[in-house]
């Protein structure tokens, strides 16, 4: 069925609330549950380590370019955008040095802290207009005390942070994405001291599908605030809130067009479709539907299982 509709949650739900939840927004879901397998890279090495690394590498570039740009006879503009392969990387390293620094100057060796107090630290100055790089700032010093944990500087134990001592923080080992390293020469890399690292792991994924009455029946407004209570991934929602708003629109033109001319095929459907455009230079706007016969037959097909149209012979017509 083209009208059907696919939406792909990973890691674990309450299947019930979400089935519910849909349910009440009048779209009924089936869900299967799945294991799949998914690889997590990362670059793990000392701080010293890894911002060599990158900064070479940025080095590197910037050299290539300057190359390629006098071979070719371009003229350098003053207000281009250096390349940026490398920086933001070196930057987040730069950044958590930073943070583990003033961690170290606050807290002493032997100083004993409550977990809500490392909490408070995390977060940026409260201010009356919170900075555009707050939440930036809270990520780093987040991951600074992970990796203070990560090399045993730190002890949690019963909601209270025991400082166990300071080194150098560009001695500490740290683990960035790896996105930092992945098209850097692996020889490279392993010069460097910097372990390219894979992490295979078996998320969870739920599958929710949907029938043709869910997917034209769906009011995307309700579904919006629906996947904001779930908190479901933003990419993957919009993703999956387009694919029904097209064929919804798709739905809609193809209804207009069999009310319009009463029983017609489907390629006599694709070709109405390309003929009438909706809207137009007073509206500012405009759609055109360029479909193949192949998703128009079946698109006339779920709306006929669903009661919508009826079929004569090789012909469709509303009911």
């Amino acid at each position: 069925m083209v009208l059907e509709e696919t939406l792909v949650i990973r890691g674990p739900i309450d299947s019930p609330e979400v089935l519910h939840a849909f349910r009440e927004a009048g779209m009924p879901a089936r869900i299967t549950r799945t294991v799949t397998l998914e690889a997590l890279l990362s670059a793990k090495g000392t701080i010293r380590n890894i911002k060599t690394l990158l900064k070479e590498e940025v080095e590197r570039t910037e050299k290539l370019a300057e190359e390629y740009r006098a071979e070719e006879g371009i003229e350098e503009d003053e207000g281009a955008e250096p390349i940026e392969l490398y920086d933001p990387f070196l930057e987040i390293a730069e950044q958590i040095t930073g943070a583990l620094t003033e961690f170290m100057d606050i807290y002493q060796p032997g100083d004993v802290v409550s977990a809500d107090e490392i909490k408070e630290w995390m977060r940026p100055a409260a201010q009356e207009e919170e900075p555009p790089d707050a939440g930036r700032t809270m990520i780093h010093r987040l991951i600074a005390f992970t990796t203070l944990d990560g090399n045993d500087l730190v002890k949690i134990e019963d909601g209270r942070v025991t400082i166990q001592g300071h080194r150098d923080p560009e001695d500490l080992v740290i683990t960035l994405p790896g996105e930092a390293i992945e098209d850097i020469d692996p020889e490279v890399i392993k010069e460097h001291g910097v372990l390219a690292e894979m992490i295979i792991i078996s998320p969870a994924e739920y599958r929710l599908e949907f029938g043709p009455e869910a997917v034209l029946r769906a009011e995307l407004e309700e579904v919006d605030e629906l996947a904001d209570d779930l908190d479901i991934d933003e990419d993957v929602y919009m993703s999956f809130r387009e694919a029904i708003s097209l064929k919804q629109v798709a739905t809609t033109r193809t209804i207009e067009i069999l009310e319009k001319h009463g029983l017609m095929t489907p390629q006599e459907v694709v070709e109405a479709l390309r003929d009438d455009t909706a809207g137009g230079t007073e509206e500012g706007w405009s759609i055109m539907l360029d479909l193949t016969p192949e998703f128009v037959k079946g698109l006339l097909n779920d709306l006929r299982k669903i009661g919508l149209v009826r079929k004569k012979g090789g012909g469709f017509r509303m009911v």
